[in-house]
């Protein structure tokens, strides 16, 4: 069956395209006087890079088929001129040129190559400037072109003077210049060379700079140019004093969020990470820089930061859907300002068939608030599944701080308490957990990434008679990578849980392994998969591994249609069954996020599931 779909699926795909290029054939095939709306330029003559900046010169291609031959030679006035800068800026300063204009009878001609290929028959030379123009004439212009020699550089000297002189932002650069000995003489290189010396000297604070050598000079009879730049950078310029306009929050916490400060080395690009901090703090709707007049006594810039301040009191609410959990729906209430020092809190609630939970979380901001943080949290959660039925009560203190190389690291310490039936087994646990995990994500498209990867991975433990009734250790990583394929994209994903503990039944529901449902084994039910007891129902395992392979490919503006083969179940120590799904889905970027709908069929016990999530793709 699965074959069928897949193969039923391929077909659509190609009747879909099939029919897609036969009616843009037949509306090119409908329409041949397209290639004769406007006149047409020939250039005779000169490499290919020549003609194409001739014809950005000249701008000719919008001269109307039936336009008289006054327009056209009022059009063409101006023309010898542009056509001289076009060849100097390319180094041709020999060139010669003759500009031909004539009506042209165009005829279709189709070819299998280009169906909208014409063959042009001459009718005259200007002719009928006193009667309107046929529908099937037009103007064509044609340039005969002798460029002459091309001039070639024969000396570069681009130097660098002052304290600037051994600065790597400048010594990196001229390292790597476009334009080098033997090379062609290209003004717009030249042009370019000095504008990225001027940008990169403002950027990093060497604000006096100039130029005091800049010439492009060209020996007509030899053929040759020379390209002297000597750039004096003046002395470098700091930052200075730095203010804020007054804020409900206070100036020392606002100081957190500088990339900088009084003294440092001015850099424009460290005024603009200071306003997209500002703006990620999450506090303010907006927030004015103003970089005041360089000093020239003291060399400094000052800088004054204005902020307006969002509303103190947020609140969300949303709907949502998926085949794991059910309809959903949530509110959430958040305070951005409890203090002056950037406290928060936030409070988060959900219901749905399957899980329910509310919960409260106080965030004290770190030294560095946009990646440094504790957090306090407490709340309680109802699950209820095929499998287990359960409540928790949590409460939770954690550091989160960014690591070398962009690693999210977060050490917690959590306290729960845990009621749950499982099979014919009721049972309460209370554990006392410490835990440690780091996580990073990249991705070159938050909404739609063609590659990317993310890992999570976690450690905890608990020691039985330090509050908990058990001792365990418990370890999982789950990593997901996307990667860009044959115009689509592979997706590759896999998951690892560990469990060592000497009284299993000791193991409450939420930290049991299950397989199963959106993000595991799609042919199967949520938390369907695991060990199982003398019934034959599933009560979970201490180990979990699970992995799956898909592709998608764009179909139509922001459709996908992806296939994908999952694997992988929840296992003790000395008994793993594997369980295989294979199936089709499509995918929709919406306005709120990419939905994902699958049909996946187990490898092994027929039927199918029918799976929708939410939510981005890492």
């Amino acid at each position: 069956m699965l074959k069928a779909l897949l193969s039923n699926s391929l077909l659509a795909q190609k009747q879909s395209s099939r029919f897609i290029l036969a009616v843009l054939c037949g509306l090119f095939l409908a329409t041949p006087s397209w290639a004769a709306d406007f006149a047409s330029l020939e250039i005779d003559g000169g490499k290919s890079e020549l003609q194409k900046n001739i014809r950005a010169h000249l701008d000719l291609d919008d001269i109307p088929c039936n336009s008289t031959e006054a327009r056209v030679r009022s059009r063409l006035r101006g023309s010898d001129e542009k056509i001289s800068k076009a060849m100097r800026a390319l180094g041709y300063y020999h060139g010669t040129w003759v500009m031909r204009r004539e009506h042209a009878q165009i005829k279709p001609k189709l070819l299998k190559s280009n169906p909208l290929t014409t063959a042009v028959k001459k009718i005259g030379n200007g002719s009928s400037n006193k009667s309107k123009s046929k529908p099937d004439e037009c103007w064509l212009l044609t340039l005969e072109l002798t460029p002459g020699p091309q001039t070639l550089i024969k000396r570069v000297d681009v130097r660098i003077t002052g304290a600037g002189a051994n600065d790597p932002l400048f010594t990196q650069y001229l390292g790597k210049l476009p334009i080098a000995v033997d090379d062609p003489v290209q003004h717009e290189l030249y042009e370019e060379t000095k504008k990225t010396i001027n940008q990169r000297a403002r950027n990093a604070g060497y604000l006096d700079g100039q130029f005091v050598e800049h010439r492009l000079e060209v020996d007509l009879d030899q053929h040759s140019a020379a390209i002297i730049l000597v750039f004096d950078s003046g002395s470098p310029y700091t930052f200075g004093d730095i203010e804020f306009a007054p804020s409900l929050l206070k100036t020392t916490f606002l100081e957190r969020y500088l990339p900088f400060k009084s003294g440092d080395a001015f850099e424009s690009t460290k005024i603009v990470q200071l306003q997209n901090n500002l703006i990620s703090s999450n506090y303010f709707s907006s927030v004015n820089i103003d970089q005041q007049s360089p000093e020239p006594v003291t060399h400094s810039v000052g800088i004054n930061i204005a902020t307006v301040e969002k509303r103190k009191y947020e609140t969300t609410a949303g709907i949502g859907a998926s085949t794991d959990t059910g309809p959903r729906v949530s509110y959430g209430l958040r305070n951005r300002r409890v203090n002056d020092d950037g406290h928060t809190y936030q409070i988060a609630s959900q219901y749905s068939p399957v899980l329910s939970n509310l919960s409260f979380q106080y965030t004290v901001p770190g030294r560095k608030p946009l990646t440094d943080k504790l957090q306090w949290a407490t709340g309680v959660e109802r699950k209820n599944t095929d499998t287990s039925d359960s409540t928790s009560y949590r409460a939770e203190v954690a550091q989160i701080s960014l690591q070398n190389h962009n690693w999210i690291q977060t050490l917690s310490l959590k306290f729960l308490r845990e009621n749950y039936d499982i099979a014919e087994l009721s049972n309460t646990s209370t554990l006392l957990m410490p835990g440690i995990g780091w996580s990073r994500s990249e991705a070159n498209d938050r909404r739609y990434p063609s590659r990317g990867w993310r890992i999570n991975t976690s450690l905890r433990a608990a020691l039985k008679g330090v509050v908990s009734d058990v001792s365990l250790a418990q370890a999982e990583f789950d990593t997901k990578w996307i990667l860009p394929l044959w115009g689509g994209r592979f997706i590759s994903r896999g998951g690892l849980g560990i469990t060592a503990l000497d009284d299993f039944s000791e193991l409450p529901a939420s930290l049991r392994f299950f397989a199963g449902g959106d993000n595991s084994v799609r042919g199967f039910g949520y938390e369907t998969l695991g060990p199982e007891d003398a019934e034959g129902k599933v009560v979970g395992g201490s180990h979990r591994l699970t992995g799956s392979i898909e592709y998608d490919h764009r179909v139509w503006g922001d459709f996908a249609l992806a296939t994908f083969y999952d694997a992988g179940n929840a296992f003790n120590t000395s008994d793993f069954t594997f369980y295989e799904s294979a199936g089709v889905g499509l995918r929709w970027l919406s306005p709120i996020g990419p939905v994902r709908v699958d049909f996946a069929f187990p490898l092994k016990d027929g039927g199918f599931h029918f799976h929708l999530s939410m939510g981005p793709d890492l």
